[in-house]
């Protein structure tokens, strides 16, 4: 692919910032950096989403039901792109059927596809089956796809990784989506009194508050007594689960020790987290290098603690600690062992957005012929 704007690649994604999605976030910060290379990039996108430096935004698309294929079959058209790179799944998509049936159309249509798996399509339960089944059209398209996560064909079901066996799947890390920030120590006190954490330890959470991440666990992980919450994220007391984790938030012994800022800009979110002692990212199931929460915060000085299976412990040249996800005890003492302690050089081994678009051009140049 030549930087001259010779092809032309069209991202679909459900929403882009600055509504909420992960991976829209993830798809404005790809679209972004191919646009810096002189690449021609759009992103086909829902109604409502923003605009991308130096990226064609095409924010058309109301809802995405079967009865918008044929506004979403126009806007392909009327863009004329040389490789359309479908993003799965999405917040934006809800639960319709069009999302997963675009890429198979797409491709019966003559296009070069390619996509990007966010998640695992797993068989454990009825629900990872259904969501394995519903994917099951992308997984019979051809084309590349990238994989955000390490180790991917091994953990597919084996008839599963019989349909990927022409080693279409590529494994491309994502890279962090919040950036790093340097605060002074007058500036780091500032901000913690400003959140009402003066003279207690600041812990930070950040992301989407679902069941999934576990922020709940930060009540039992944390002390009332010493530490200050600060939740990097909207609680709506609309949601059943958002509304638990207000209720505990307002409640003894954690009232008044806790603040909940909402949805914030990435350059806020980074401030806040280089303000903290420590950032704590306790995922139910498990975290890794694909979560772009994680990568944020690795970004930082701060601590970090996250979860993982299976669990390794303190991480030296990372400054972070890997928990098993039901193992509370150990989160508490680690934080007691190591909040408030920062990194005294750059963390190592992290992705770039530039590595990952690299890692991009050359699977469309492949795709593409080129």
């Amino acid at each position: 692919m030549s930087p001259d704007g010779a092809s032309r690649i069209l991202f679909v994604t459900g929403r882009t910032p600055p509504l909420q999605c992960g991976v829209g976030d993830y798809t404005a910060h790809l679209a972004r950096t191919l646009a810096r290379r002189g690449v021609t990039v759009g992103v086909l996108t829902g109604v409502g989403s923003g605009p991308i430096e130096g990226v064609d935004v095409q924010a058309v698309m109301p809802g995405w039901s079967w009865r918008e294929r044929g506004r979403l079959n126009e806007a392909v058209a009327n863009w004329h792109p040389d490789l359309i790179h479908f993003q799965y799944p999405g917040q934006g998509y809800e639960p319709n059927r069009l999302p997963w049936l675009m890429a198979p159309l797409a491709a019966l249509r003559g296009r070069h596809v390619a996509q990007t798996w966010h998640e695992h399509y797993r068989q454990r339960t009825w629900i990872d089956l259904k969501g394995s089944l519903l994917n099951l059209p992308n997984a019979l398209t051809p084309g590349p796809i990238v994989a955000v996560r390490p180790g991917y064909r091994e953990q597919l079901a084996p008839w599963y990784r019989w349909l990927m066996r022409d080693n279409r799947l590529h494994h491309v890390p994502n890279a962090a989506t919040i950036p790093a920030q340097h605060l002074e120590p007058a500036e780091r006190e500032a901000l913690r009194a400003r959140v009402g954490a003066a003279g207690r330890r600041l812990i930070a959470y950040f992301g989407f508050a679902i069941s999934g991440k576990g922020v709940e666990r930060l009540f039992e992980i944390c002390d009332p007594v010493t530490d200050h919450l600060l939740l990097l994220c909207a609680l709506s007391p609309d949601d059943p689960y958002q509304a638990e984790v207000l209720v505990r938030a307002e409640s003894p012994p954690w009232v008044n020790r806790v603040t909940v800022t909402g949805f914030l800009p990435a350059d806020e979110v980074g401030r806040a987290l280089a303000a903290a002692d420590a950032i704590v990212l306790p995922f139910r199931g498990g975290g890794g290098p694909w979560n772009t929460t994680l990568q944020a915060a690795r970004l930082q000085t701060t601590f970090v603690l996250t979860t993982a299976r299976p669990a390794s412990g303190y991480d030296a040249g990372d400054h972070l600690f890997w928990a098993d996800p039901d193992d509370l005890e150990a989160m508490r003492r680690a934080l007691q062992d190591y909040a408030g302690i920062r990194v005294a050089a750059p963390r190592q081994g992290l992705a770039t957005w530039d590595a990952v678009a690299d890692a991009h051009l050359a699977l469309y140049r492949a795709e593409l012929g080129l």
